[in-house]
């Protein structure tokens, strides 16, 4: 039997979410009328009760009377919510701000009947949104998480959905459900599993965070899937092993402290102080992690894998002092990106695309699929 309190949180829930909903449909961040009803009609409340605020350390709680009304305040706000975070403290599972979610299903484009896969069920709240939007068979869900299943299972039904969801590693999909006409990834790849081309329906399409950018991808007579990247995104890694913490900030600094290398100054590119830059880089050098430390201003890339590892300092007449170890020459490999990136007259990200070969090679390709940009090992 509910309480009053309970009516009380929910009335107050309702009310911000009608407010925080109209606020973004006035701004035109969701502008399709099946989308505007599922962010209605759907509590983002209920799949969040326990949080971080992204940016902060304040942990929300709204089972908690002296806490309800912020936490409601921050889940109907267009915040990055924190659910989960893995033994190393790297953040595992969250609910993403509300418009990238509403700009990702606009752009999954969506028609009655189709039959979607989401990789990373998470809190549940966006299977939520596509099960309002094409109804609970239409949907399947995986996550690698069982934890997370174990909770987004249970708060979906209680929002009255009860999708497949699958608890697997969702690099593999979901063959016995598939051909599916949608995949969308809430999670990031650094290349594009071919089991998710595997399992698309004929004029199928991926919507997927590849680097730091979001591509819409579509499946091609040939068996391959093409197409731009219509944003930049940065979401969480997919990942394959619950019980593996993530390489973190910290360790990827000490990799560059605890050992000795090769040292010299040259000349610091321009291209490293530029954003886009830093989003070709990580399109075409995947494992290659970039820290940049402000001040003073030092830029550090580090491929785990190898263990090699470059540290260049700015100077005051615009040189770079570089330390760099390991195998693999790092700084000879980003000097080679930037000359092909200035070379074709630093474009932007959002002009690049991607096309993944049957095989699964992909190609990233600027202005359109035959003008190839480089080929992506």
């Amino acid at each position: 039997m509910n309480t009053a309190d309970d009516v009380d949180t929910e009335s107050l829930a309702a009310c911000l979410r009608s407010r925080f909903i109209a606020s973004l449909i006035d701004a035109g961040a969701i502008p399709d009328p099946r989308w505007q009803d599922a962010f209605r009609a759907i509590p983002r409340h209920r799949f969040v009760a326990r949080f971080t605020a992204y940016g902060t350390q304040t942990v929300f709680d709204i089972a908690r009377s002296d806490q309800r009304r912020a936490a409601l305040d921050a889940c109907y706000s267009n915040e990055t919510l924190l659910t989960q975070q893995d033994a190393g403290g790297t953040p595992t599972s969250s609910s993403t701000e509300v418009t990238l979610m509403a700009l990702m299903l606009d752009r999954l484009d969506i028609s009655p009947g189709h039959r979607v896969l989401e990789i990373g069920t998470g809190t549940g709240y966006n299977t939520a949104l596509l099960c309002h939007a094409l109804g609970d068979e239409s949907v399947t869900s995986i996550d690698i998480h069982p934890e997370l299943v174990d909770k987004a299972v249970p708060a979906l039904a209680e929002a009255g959905h009860h999708p497949v969801v699958v608890c697997g590693d969702g690099a593999g999909g979901v063959p016995e459900r598939a051909p599916f006409d949608r995949i969308i990834a809430t999670c990031g790849v650094l290349r594009v599993p071919q089991a998710w081309q595997r399992q698309l329906a004929p004029h199928g399409a991926i919507l997927v965070n590849v680097g730091l950018g979001l591509a819409r991808l579509v499946l091609r007579s040939d068996g391959s899937v093409t197409g731009p990247f219509i944003s930049e995104a940065a979401f969480m890694r997919l990942r394959h092993d619950v019980s593996a913490p993530a390489v973190t900030t910290r360790e990827i600094l000490s990799m560059t402290t605890t050992g000795q290398g090769d040292s010299r100054v040259t000349d610091l590119p321009a291209a490293l102080a530029d954003r886009s830059f830093q989003v070709i880089v990580c399109w075409v050098l995947p494992t290659v992690e970039w820290v940049t430390i402000l001040d003073p201003r030092v830029h550090v890339f580090v491929e785990p894998g190898s263990g090699s590892w470059v540290r260049a300092g700015s100077t005051d007449a615009g040189r770079a002092e570089i330390l760099e170890h390991g195998p693999r020459s790092l700084w000879r490999e980003l000097l080679a990106v930037a000359e092909l990136w200035e070379g074709a007259g630093r474009p932007e990200p959002t002009r690049f695309g991607l096309t993944v070969a049957a095989d699964g090679s992909h190609t990233l390709w600027l202005d359109r699929p035959d003008e190839l940009f480089c080929e992506l090992d």
